[in-house]
């Protein structure tokens, strides 16, 4: 519980920041000059976009260690499964996130038999490339 109590401000003030820019930000997925042109300030939203992310995206990785990625990787595979409609992604992303989690953990038993690679340390190992990978991709 300590390191909730410490978390929690953080994650909660991200959380705050990401409701308040929460409308901006579906106006940008419309596309940069289509936001433009409604008379939004695209490259500020997209800072406190990005300073949301961290502070929640960080704040339950230190929580919740390595298996934070999770959250961050699942539902970039389970949008070219079913589309950008969020009434299946979410539902996808949770069959998803469950079957990653069981293969993390399969194949960290199976790695270094006798031993255990921790599952935490396996979905980092898949996810930090994998995030990697879609940055990348965004930039192009």
């Amino acid at each position: 519980m300590e390191l909730v109590r410490w978390m929690a401000p953080i994650i909660i003030v991200g959380l705050v920041f990401a409701l308040i820019v929460a409308r901006q930000i579906t106006t940008l997925s419309l596309g940069e000059a289509t936001a433009t042109g409604l008379g939004q300030k695209t490259g500020r939203v997209r800072a406190i976009g990005a300073f949301c992310v961290v502070l929640m995206a960080g704040g339950s990785v230190g929580l919740a260690g390595p298996v934070g990625f999770l959250g961050l990787v699942v539902p970039h595979l389970a949008r070219p499964l079913c589309g950008v409609n969020y009434r299946w992604v979410i539902p996808y992303s949770a069959v998803l996130g469950a079957l990653l989690a069981v293969a993390a953990d399969t194949a960290g038993r199976a790695v270094l038999k006798p031993q255990e690679v921790p599952i935490g340390v396996m979905l980092a190992a898949i996810g930090a490339p994998f995030l990697i990978y879609i940055a990348r991709w965004k930039m192009r």
